[in-house]
């Protein structure tokens, strides 16, 4: 026993001087988050591209548009990228000549993409949207069965790109995962018939139907185009509800606040690094067989994370990320935000979409027809995966201190999917109680 203590003193020591009081590397990974993502997810998305265009450029201008106002550093973020890409896949399929080739770029394509290529990626778009589905409560991990179940109403149209009766013109309606919730929905709508969020929350999984021949009759009286693009998500983490207490949150050098607390024991292995360059823990929590966490803890400031936030970065994350146990607690809360579309991809190539005179004869012949309107809403819930249970955990001995990770000031989360590495959501949680 003595040796056994000695060895974990050291140990302990050794991972107090390698990760910088935040991170830990233990014994043992999951093998399915172990290693970089199989290279046929990527086989008809850019990846890449899309990541860059409808995430990190649109973070990066968020966060700069955030830091010149008052209050800065008390500025939640909250946006859907996977729900971005939903709404440019639906622009694609009404839209021609130089709006057309806009979209596709958005969507990691060529301008001069074939009509092959185009139709691949969006399939392979609408496939991970149907893979990401699955009714709350069913459990499972998200395969064929659950997408074709609950995506009966989700489809980017119908493989020819153009405006055919049969193309829908909901690019996505998605589900859930082990208790958690995903759901995405894009809708394309004459001025002035457009559904609110809360009707969004409240219809079922197969509502939401609209074709483009009943966009087009609507449009006959019409000359406005809308957009409407929302995104739900109830993340379910890997916490126990009894362990939730109430911590102080430090919302910046002078203020915080109390906020419920969840906690998670050393019992079992996370995935984790210390990032030096960015000055930042980094810690993957896996949601699901397809959905996971990245959740950034900048060691001090929030502006050298941000500045390091980029595509080849969080490869750079998933492909170095080790095994290990530490204790961690992190905030309990919901957060809903909204943004104008054109907004979140002004620096993303999109003028034309979004000007006085866009393109969109793959819907009618008006030229008057432009999108006056294009808006993006998201809500993210996030508590414990489990209620509580009676008994307690069959912990190893170990006589060490683990290593605590505690989320209590400013942070970045992103949920992405595990097979393609595409971001679904991405924040900055800067105060857990600003709704």
């Amino acid at each position: 026993m003595s040796l056994r203590c000695s060895f974990s003193c050291l140990t302990a020591l050794t991972l107090q001087m390698l990760c910088v009081a935040h991170g830990t590397f233990g014994p043992r990974a999951e093998k399915e988050f172990a290693g970089p993502l199989p290279q046929e997810a990527h086989q008809h998305l850019n990846t890449s591209a899309l990541n860059t265009l409808l995430a990190f450029e649109p973070y990066q201008d968020l966060a700069s548009r955030v830091s010149t106002e008052p209050e800065a550093q008390q500025r939640n973020i909250l946006f859907s990228p996977l729900g971005l890409a939903s709404a440019v896949v639906l622009l694609s399929r009404v839209s021609r000549s130089e709006s057309r080739s806009q979209a596709l770029e958005l969507l990691g394509l060529a301008a001069n993409s074939t009509e092959r290529s185009v139709e691949d990626a969006v399939s392979s778009l609408t496939d991970l949207l149907h893979n990401l589905t699955l009714p709350e409560g069913r459990g499972g991990g998200g395969g064929r069965g659950a997408g074709s179940e609950a995506g009966a109403g989700t489809t980017a149209g119908d493989g020819d790109g153009g405006s055919d009766a049969g193309g829908r013109a909901d690019a996505a309606e998605a589900g859930t995962h082990a208790g958690s919730q995903l759901k995405v929905w894009s809708r394309l709508h004459a001025g002035g018939n457009q559904s609110d969020y809360q009707s969004f929350l409240s219809e079922g999984w197969s509502g939401f139907n609209y074709t483009f021949d009943t966009l087009q009759k609507d449009l006959e009286s019409s000359d406005e185009l809308e957009l409407n693009n929302y995104a739900y998500f109830k993340g379910r983490l890997p916490f126990e509800r009894r362990h939730t207490v109430p911590r102080s949150f430090q919302l910046n050098a002078t203020a915080s606040l109390e906020v419920a607390m969840m906690f998670r024991d050393d019992s079992s292995d996370v995935m984790m690094l210390y990032d030096t360059n960015c000055s930042a823990t980094v810690v993957q929590l896996a949601q699901s067989e397809r959905l996971a966490w990245l959740l950034l803890l900048p060691k001090a400031e929030l502006q050298t994370l941000e500045g390091c936030l980029s595509s080849r970065r969080m490869s750079f994350w998933l492909s170095n990320l080790k095994p290990g146990r530490a204790e961690i607690l992190f905030p309990k809360f919901q957060l809903r935000r909204s943004y104008n579309v054109k907004n979140l991809l002004k620096n993303s190539g999109a003028s034309s979409l979004f000007s006085d005179v866009p393109d969109f004869s793959g819907l009618s012949e008006k030229e008057t027809l432009r999108l006056v309107k294009a808006s993006q809403e998201v809500m993210l819930e996030v508590e414990e995966a489990k209620l509580e249970e009676g008994g307690g955990y069959d912990v190893p001995l170990d006589f060490s201190v683990p290593p605590r990770i505690t989320f209590n000031r400013p942070f970045v989360l992103l949920t992405y999917d595990h097979v393609t590495g595409l971001v679904l959501l991405m924040g900055r949680i800067s105060d857990p109680a600003d709704v």
